[in-house]
């Protein structure tokens, strides 16, 4: 039973949805097959471990035979009224929603005192609403309705608000548009997929020189897509600051997708060597875990976890990443849990070079999270050459390359960046460093090159700067 969607949908159910579920499932406008309600308080009354179709059909249908094709019917009658349900509970948390369709029905029912209250009160919980694509989407849909209204009303003579229908469908349609876009480029820096986008391409064109691009929910589309497609440190700039002034006006999982590409940006910026940008993506995470913003249904993402702790300890803020590791470590999801704490505070020790506390931390990481194992086995790396380790060097730097190869595509853009770390380790190994020259030969190199993630480490290896 625990394979079905019924038994799927009603573990997911909360004690609060359960209640209301009782509810609905009993009045008669919802449901009137008593053997829907039969089954429903069968499940609630049994063990959901012990639970079998053969055991439910006999509670609900004492004296006959099960009957596979009615047991599926039955199940499928009960899943259409909690789906129901849950529509209508979510529908209720958003009056604005219900509102729109009334007033359509009222005008058609040419009913207008009832018609202008309606109105006037689903622009009352628009304005409660935050300042995103959404709102303006249900905005238009209220200019619309207000135009249709007024046209059956007075006709076609009088003056209408079609300039309001058409700013507010064009700031959604925009706004949205520049959305898509910035989460297509988010996508296409892991997974390389190719995409024109005509539309897109005259639309930038046309904000140039349109004062849509002041709207605050357009500005932070809009440079939040500059930025992310090369437009440099002003465009990062200006997303930096819409994303402060409208941050908080937006939806939680909007909020957190748009930190999220802010940080990314930072982070791309460092893998390219711009170690500027440290600082700043260490501030944002810091602001997104005050905020909670960071947070998904209660969890942090445990690359936001590993990406705080190595940015933290560029910075040489030991005391808070201990802090942040012991705090935040309950947040990770517990699958992952162990793993993260061990690698994170196996970093920690390596960078303040207590190797044999670092070592047997990292011998305890799951190899199935490949892009922990990868940085795991350049933690070792460093440490063996540090140590002198010679044979287990050669050893993990050519088991290493050939599993990068083989994950190529898994692990996208990062890839390079690995690969070249491998191949300037390789390189410092075999480097004589009393040859002035060379060592410096080779410092200018690792310097010119923006795509190595171990840049700092590779660096300090080396004499004479």
């Amino acid at each position: 039973m625990t394979d079905n969607k019924l038994f799927e949908v009603i573990k997911s159910l909360s004690s609060v949805e359960k209640r209301a579920f009782t509810s609905f499932v009993k009045s008669p406008y919802h449901n009137r097959r008593e053997d829907v309600i039969a089954l429903w308080e069968a499940w609630q009354t049994g063990k959901s471990s012990s639970l079998t179709a053969e055991l439910l059909y006999a509670r609900v249908y004492a004296d006959e035979a099960f009957d596979d094709a009615n047991w599926r019917h039955l199940q499928s009658m009960l899943v259409g009224c909690i789906e129901a349900c849950l529509a209508q509970r979510y529908w209720k948390q958003h009056p604005i929603w219900s509102d729109l369709p009334l007033a359509a029905v009222y005008r058609e029912k040419q009913l207008r005192k009832p018609l202008e209250h309606t109105l006037r009160r689903a622009a009352e919980q628009l304005g409660q609403l935050p300042r995103d694509s959404h709102f303006y989407h249900l905005q238009y849909q209220l200019e619309w309705e207000r135009y249709v209204s007024a046209q059956v009303q007075q006709g076609r003579s009088q003056e209408n608000n079609l300039a309001a229908v058409i700013r507010s469908f064009d700031i959604y349609a925009v706004a949205g548009k520049l959305r898509l876009a910035c989460l297509m480029e988010s996508h296409r820096a892991v997974f390389p997929v190719a995409f024109e986008d005509a539309f897109l391409t005259v639309l930038l064109q046309l904000l140039e020189k349109s004062e849509l691009v002041e709207v605050p929910i357009v500005a932070l589309y809009y440079h939040c897509y500059q930025s992310l497609t090369g437009g440099g440190e002003n465009s990062f700039r200006a997303f930096r600051d819409a994303l402060e002034k409208q941050g908080r006006e937006l939806p939680e999982e909007e909020n957190r997708t748009f930190t999220l590409l802010a940080i990314n940006f930072c982070i791309r910026r460092l893998n390219m060597g711009e170690v500027q940008y440290v600082r700043e993506a260490f501030d944002l995470y810091r602001i997104g875990l005050e905020t909670r913003a960071l947070l998904e249904h209660g969890f942090l993402s445990r690359f936001a976890f590993k990406n705080i702790v190595a940015l933290g300890l560029r910075l040489k803020e030991f005391d808070w990443v201990i802090r942040f590791i012991q705090d935040f470590e309950p947040f990770l999801e517990e699958k992952y849990r162990n793993a993260h704490r061990d690698f994170n505070m196996a970093k920690v020790y390596f960078t303040l070079k207590n190797y044999k506390l670092a070592m047997p931390l990292l011998a305890r990481v799951d190899e199935n999270d490949l892009l922990l194992n990868l940085d795991s086995r350049v933690m070792l790396l460093k440490m063996y050459y540090e140590t002198d380790a010679t044979d287990a060097l050669d050893a993990l730097l050519a088991s290493f390359k050939i599993l990068l190869l083989r994950k190529k595509k898994l692990i996208g853009y990062h890839s390079t960046h690995y690969l070249n770390t491998l191949r300037y380790i390789q390189k410092l190994t075999r480097l004589n460093q009393n040859d002035r020259k060379a060592t410096q030969a080779f410092r200018a190199e690792i310097e010119a090159n923006k795509l190595v993630i171990e840049k700092e480490w590779l660096l300090e290896q080396l004499p004479w700067k």
